[in-house]
């Protein structure tokens, strides 16, 4: 008896794992294949700031990807990089600051001081843009269970303080499947960059899958055909792997170059 119990949930185990269907998302596809500005527009304006997104909307693109994580206090802020001296004149981890230590700190270090900007809070930066772009909010975290930034974002979605509609995607697939915990019709994206990493779709169960650009192929494409799973993949900024990926009938395009969304 206890034999039949362990393969039963053995069973049941795999099929939750290997068999689902991801949301249907036409409604964020309705016209076609969609552009994120990676970052914002981080060519011209200091990636994941205000004046970035702006940029990339200004530069005709009807959707942005951005990256978040929580300072010490728990405020969730826009950024790309834990260390601030990556991309900021600050120092130190964002992690052990509290918000108010990053009052003074400007993104864009390699931009003339007069284009650098502020680390926004995200909750800021919703209220600002309008409501008719969709926002891929992308979850930072140190470690597998590191699910905060995925709980206070997936709460604010599920309070109706992001009206745009959004994707939330991570590198890490417990916090991508914790998200849908916390609200099932949050939208979601696993993201990788290396293969050994694809298994974590697995884990994942996500409505998209956001592989770099060179997983694309046919049996990946057919394999998220199946589980109804969108593919938005990254970074594309030329204009012949976008007529590729369009022909291919990907979903979202992830870019630094704004102009491949109109040429």
């Amino acid at each position: 008896m206890i034999l039949i119990f362990i393969l039963l949930a053995i069973l049941l185990l795999m099929l939750y794992s290997f068999y689902w269907k991801g949301m249907k998302l036409d409604y964020l596809y309705e016209n076609g294949t969609i552009f994120f500005g990676h970052r914002g527009e981080r060519n011209r304006t200091p990636e994941n700031t205000l004046s970035s997104y702006r940029s990339a909307m200004d530069n005709g693109l009807k959707a942005i990807e951005l990256d978040v994580m929580l300072t010490k206090d728990g405020e969730i802020v826009c950024s790309h990089n834990i260390d601030l001296e990556r991309e900021t004149n600050g120092n130190g981890f964002i992690d052990e600051k509290i918000y108010k230590e990053l009052s003074n700190v400007k993104a864009g270090r390699r931009f003339p001081l007069q284009k650098q900007d502020k680390i926004p809070l995200l909750t800021d930066v919703v209220e600002a843009l309008p409501e008719d772009i969709l926002i891929n909010i992308e979850i930072k975290t140190k470690a597998a269970f590191d699910l905060k930034t995925a709980k206070e974002v997936a709460h604010l979605i599920k309070d109706g303080k992001i009206k745009q509609n959004v994707i939330v995607s991570s590198f890490n697939p417990i916090a991508v499947r914790f998200v849908k915990f916390i609200s099932k019709y949050i939208p979601t994206g696993f993201i990788y960059e290396h293969a050994k990493h694809f298994n974590g779709v697995f884990v994942a169960r996500p409505d998209c899958l956001h592989p770099d650009a060179e997983f694309i192929d046919d049996k990946l494409i057919n394999f998220c055909r199946k589980r109804n799973m969108r593919i938005n993949t990254w970074t594309i900024n030329n204009i012949y792997a976008r007529d590729w990926l369009i022909k291919k009938g990907i979903s979202g395009i992830i870019t630094d170059n704004p102009a491949i969304a109109t040429k």
